[in-house]
């Protein structure tokens, strides 16, 4: 049977089934590129069906890795599926079924925020309301990182418009960035359809990604210059 992204399986909901295993990877190697280390910890918003949460789980320490999700069958299905419930219960992982931070606790950080396929899915509105709810929870030398649909003019939609796409222009992108008091740092990464960026309140982390190129192989060679804070 062939599925299309959307249509109700916990693989297709999420994006192109056909790139499950691939985005997952490619998310991986970003994040670990970026300077993720096994003692972080990841907030995954917009988790789904835990398709890179399969990966980021086993990875982290106990209690490193969130996520949210508001669809609760989602992440029941990919933890049956694709990752095993009793890994979940070994590396202490958590789930929040809300569209917002309410669940979090009041005084927890963050070094890494995840959030791949969810502005490219987000009017303005909700954008803001994301750029609002996650930096309190934000490292001060922590990073969310992020994708988003470039588009000659903005899209103009409010609230989530899923399967389809929300562009945005990269001076207004930026615009709602700055709001939140954030920086913003294209990534050169590969995405079927899609732009990474990097939001953060650091320019140190900025100045070190700058530093790396987004080089796998460069970030290892400096690994004795580790990633600012850390």
């Amino acid at each position: 049977m062939t599925m299309k992204p959307g249509d109700p399986h916990y693989r297709a909901y999420v994006g192109d089934p056909d790139n499950y295993d691939l985005i997952a990877a490619t998310v991986f190697n970003l994040l670990t590129t970026l300077g993720l280390r096994d003692h972080h910890r990841v907030l995954d918003v917009g988790c789904g069906s835990l398709r890179n949460g399969r990966l980021l789980i086993p990875y982290l320490r106990h209690g490193g890795y969130v996520g949210i999700e508001p669809n609760e069958w989602l992440v029941q299905e990919g933890a049956e599926k694709e990752l095993g419930k009793d890994a979940i219960t070994l590396k202490g992982a958590r789930f929040s079924y809300r569209t917002d931070c309410q669940e979090l606790d009041t005084n927890e950080r963050f070094d890494f925020m995840l959030l791949q396929s969810i502005f490219s899915h987000c009017g303005e509105d909700l954008v803001r309301h994301w750029l609002k709810e996650l930096p309190p929870h934000l490292a001060d030398d922590g990073a969310i990182i992020a994708t988003w649909v470039a588009g000659q003019e903005n899209s103009g939609e409010a609230g989530w418009l899923y399967p389809g796409l929300v562009r945005f222009t990269e001076d207004s992108f930026q615009g709602l960035v700055s709001e939140a008091g954030l920086m913003f740092k294209p990534l050169a990464w590969p995405h079927p359809i899609q732009r990474w960026a990097m939001l953060t309140r650091s320019q140190a982390m900025i100045d070190w990604v700058d530093d790396t190129g987004l080089s796998f192989n460069r970030a290892f060679q400096k690994m004795r210059k580790p990633r600012p804070g850390h």
